[in-house]
């Protein structure tokens, strides 16, 4: 039963990191939709790849908010 206990400080870290994650991926989504040159593939796909981005980001970020709010 102990050994499943992590320190409080640990829990706080992987919120962090979640939250920065999810960031990441909301900006390089629109990174990848304002400059679609930078995949080598055609605009639409470009676009497409770019909208599925975002909402990786945006689904990453709901789950680091419900690590936050469980945490809390």
């Amino acid at each position: 039963m102990l050994q499943n206990q992590r320190p409080k400080g640990f829990s706080q870290i992987t919120i962090y990191i979640r939250a920065f994650t999810a960031i990441s991926y909301i900006v390089m989504g629109i990174y990848v939709f304002m400059r679609r040159s930078v995949l080598p593939v055609s605009d639409g796909v470009a676009m497409i790849m770019s909208f599925l981005i975002i909402i990786y980001g945006i689904f990453r970020g709901w789950g680091a908010y419900n690590a936050y709010k469980s945490n809390s």
